[in-house]
């Protein structure tokens, strides 16, 4: 159960309380605050601005301050996730200036990170204004002092325990790590990179790694209020803390660089990129000249949290474990996939065949000579029959028959996130053994052409450390970037779709650091795109916002993947609503959109929809619970979702769940349909009739829209109030964007001339394997066989035409 911390009040001269009660004590500790209701604390009238770094980005309040209150209150996000950050500096923004001080303002659940950056930077405006003493001297009481605070996952939270001396903090360690459900690799480059950084310059708000930015901003906050004791158990003053709210020292450095071939991302496409160029290079007799840049703090990407790349019969491969016999029919695919995507903007064959003749190989390149190791094939999603994908092995997907711990006995198969992280070490080290070099927290953000704009000449690049331009001149330039997926402005800009609106800000599952600069960057500068403006490549969904009021209990078993222990919580019954495929789905415009219990049909509403209720519903549940059998549970969803909820179990409490749900903004209830389609924002008299047509389908049970099967057409809609749950699409990532040919060279506007050296791989080209019509394939793992065999292909070319 998540217990929210309220800000404690100070004046000038009064200590930091040591009266911390046990639930704040559990959260981590007091959050110092201040007050402006004393006679004696006027301070200046006026405005006054300041910032402090958030979740994405520096976070800037703006504070107007009359006669010693604060008067009204400016956030501006900069940046912040829009479901969590850029919910917390409304909401924050709201309750300041209606409390005239920050005085018991909660931070805002789920957007801690955004809430203390804006607590912050309101606590230096009224140190502006004369209304917050000025910092205090640090004086701590040594010894070990623990914090704690949420990071990605909301089950558990990430501990630490620092140790202090009189002014400064001597270490920091993680701990508890088989409690916090932190993905391992991620956990690993936050400790490895963020904790010595903070050490060194004593700051708590240091930039957060990026790719591991949630579990930074755990352990920055759990050390914050593990040094917030400290300083009280010392008696420094409330505003001591401040003297740990530094930025890390930036350069201004530029450096200039020289390679024959610079890799964009160290992705699986730009992993296998900079490896099959180091290959390439040694094969020719070339000293190699390869730099990959990474702007993550870990190598390895979206595809080291996919789960399996698409391939077509591996020859190695099924030679050793299937006595050389194929496991896939090749033309009944192709013809499939010519027959799914030739609408609109068609696929291109001649790219499509590429994949099919390549994946292959690239699975045995990368299993042979690499050291990953996949599964036996294995079908795709839906309807799909063909086995065309194989799997990163981890301990629970492990084929029957093979003896992994006698044929691999050097690596360590435990949970999905350790497993494979594995592999791209073994692939980074061999790419390294070969002469090729690499820059982790490197953000390239321009590419540099040649003045006739036909040739690559190189790229910029600027570390996220300390802010060390670069110029890196290079023959030959890939881009393996993961697409734009974190890019809201390009979102909207690019998927400009003629018949599906998904024109917006998504709910991301995937990485944020895929900002799509360099594919901006390309198209600014005359590549040409293909498909861009398809959906993203989606597989969950969850709601817009999510509770975290009520426990979350443990149960028997592991999650498969990541091995971690089942859990199940009351929260998770507005999410399971939310999603629920046998029930009404309506878009923003009031009306159905798909079948909402398709395979991962929900992209064609857009980024998020409303899924309805009547009371019927809502008091089955709160009576029965949920069909099923006693000692099952219902599944809720990956995507912050906390384990489900026991079958056969009633809900007597879902009223007040909904309620709490509502209270978060996520969830609505009206007397009357017409009053729900006000409250959700949709014109009624659509959203009146498309609810009655489709009772109609239910108690009929045909479907005369989309199709839906009578055991999902389920009425209950029947009397009020009634229910609406806002619920998301999460993507992994965007899946097109620029134009190729089958060299993997970008072509320019006209769809035919190359822009010489420049290369796009992985997310940013698989557009050409799809149509703007429809969603990402069914199949199984298209988006990361495209990113290993087009990576791995688009290495070798551009070795072959660095002379020419």
């Amino acid at each position: 159960m998540t217990t929210n911390i309220n800000r404690r009040s100070f004046l000038k001269g009064t200590a930091l309380s040591l009266a911390v009660g046990a639930g704040m004590a559990t959260a981590g500790g007091i959050l110092s605050g201040c007050s402006t209701d004393s006679e004696t604390a006027r301070g200046e009238s006026g405005t006054f601005s300041a910032s402090s770094k958030g979740f994405h980005g520096d976070v800037t309040v703006k504070l107007t301050i009359e006669d010693g209150r604060i008067a009204k209150a400016d956030i501006a996000d900069m940046g912040e996730t829009p479901e969590k950050g850029g919910k917390a500096a409304q909401i924050l923004s709201e309750k300041i200036a209606e409390a005239g001080s920050l005085d018991g303002i909660d931070s805002v659940s789920g957007a801690t990170t955004t809430s203390r950056a804006i607590f912050r930077a309101a606590e230096e405006c009224l140190q502006q204004a004369g209304l917050l003493e000025e910092t205090g001297d640090v004086a701590m009481k040594p010894g070990i002092y623990v914090g704690e605070a949420y990071g990605f996952d909301w089950i558990e939270p990430v501990r630490v325990k620092i140790e202090v001396d009189e002014s400064s903090f001597k270490s920091i360690e993680v701990i508890d790590k088989k409690l916090n459900r932190e993905e391992p690799l991620i956990m690993k480059a936050a400790e490895d990179l963020l904790i010595p950084r903070m050490i060194e310059t004593q700051s708590v708000t240091i930039d957060s790694i990026t790719g591991a930015t949630s579990v930074s901003a755990g352990i920055k906050t759990a050390t914050e209020r593990a040094l917030i004791k400290a300083l009280a158990a010392g008696g420094s003053n409330g505003t001591a803390i401040h003297n740990f709210y530094k930025p890390l020292e930036q350069s201004s450095d530029e450096k200039t660089l020289d390679y024959d071939i610079v890799v964009c991302g160290l992705g699986g496409a730009g992993s296998s990129a900079a490896m099959a160029a180091a290959e390439a290079m040694v094969q020719a007799g070339k000293e190699v000249s390869v730099l990959a840049i990474e702007t993550a703090g870990k190598y390895g990407g979206t595809a080291s949290n996919a789960g399996e790349p698409f391939s077509i019969n591996a020859p190695r491969y099924i030679e050793k474990y299937n006595n050389g016999e194929a496991w896939c029919d090749y033309d009944s695919l192709y013809d499939d996939w010519m027959a799914n995507y030739s609408k609109g903007t068609p696929c291109k064959p001649e790219c499509v065949k590429l994949l099919m003749d390549e994946s292959g190989k690239t699975v045995d390149w990368l299993q042979f000579d690499h050291g990953f190791v996949f599964s036996n094939a294995k079908k795709g999603f839906g309807t799909s029959t063909w086995l065309c994908k194989q799997q990163y092995i981890y301990l629970s997907n492990q084929d029957e028959g093979k003896d992994y711990a006698a044929e691999y006995p050097d690596y360590t198969f435990g949970d999905r996130s350790t497993s494979v992280g594995q592999y791209y070490d073994r692939i980074i080290a061999d790419f390294e053994a070969l002469g090729g070099e690499y820059l982790l927290e490197t953000q390239a953000y321009e590419l540099i052409l040649d003045d006739s704009g036909s040739s690559v000449k190189g790229v910029k690049a600027r570390s996220n450390v300390d802010g060390t331009e670069y110029i890196i001149n290079a023959k030959a330039v890939i881009l393996c970037t993961g697409g734009f997926g974190g890019n809201g402005d390009m979102l909207e800009k690019y998927l400009q779709n003629p018949e599906y609106p998904l024109a917006a800000r998504w709910h991301l599952w995937g990485m944020y650091q895929n900002k799509g600069q360099m594919i901006d960057s390309a198209i600014q500068q005359g590549a040409g795109t293909y498909n861009i403006d398809m959906s993203p490549c989606i597989h969950f969904k969850t709601t817009s916002d999510y509770l975290t009021e009520y426990p979350c209990y443990y149960r028997d078993g592991l999650e498969e993947r990541m091995l971690e222990q089942n859990t199940w919580s009351l929260n998770d019954i507005p999410m399971m609503m939310g999603i629920n495929g046998n029930a009404l789905q309506v878009g923003t415009d009031g009306i159905r959109h798909y079948n909402e219990s398709g395979t991962f049909a929900f992209w064609a509403g857009g980024p998020s929809w409303f899924t309805i209720y009547g009371s019927d519903y809502v008091d089955g549940l709160a009576q029965n619970g949920y069909p099923g059998e006693d000692g099952k549970f219902q599944s809720s969803t990956k995507v912050f979702g906390q384990g489900g909820y026991p079958q056969a179990t009633p809900i007597p409490q879902i009223y007040e769940v909904l309620e709490a749900a509502e209270n978060k903004g996520y969830a609505f209830k009206a007397d009357t349909l017409e009053e729900l389609a006000e409250k959700i924002g949709v014109p009624a008299d659509a959203f009146v009739a498309q609810v009655e047509r489709y009772e109609g389908y239910c108690k009929n049970g045909k479907d005369e829209e989309f199709d839906k099967s009578e055991k999902t057409l389920i009425s209950q809609i029947n009397y009020g109030p009634y229910y609406a749950i806002k619920a998301d699409a999460t993507p992994y990532a965007t899946i097109a964007a620029l134009d190729v040919d089958t060299n993997l060279n970008v072509l320019k506007t006209d769809g035919s001339t190359p822009i010489g050296g420049l290369y796009a791989c992985g997310n940013d080209s698989g557009g050409v394997l799809y149509t703007n019509l429809e969603p990402y394939a069914q199949y199984g793992g298209v988006a990361l066989g495209w990113a290993f065999t087009s990576g791995r292909l688009a290495g070798t070319n551009a070795v072959e035409k660095l002379d020419s």
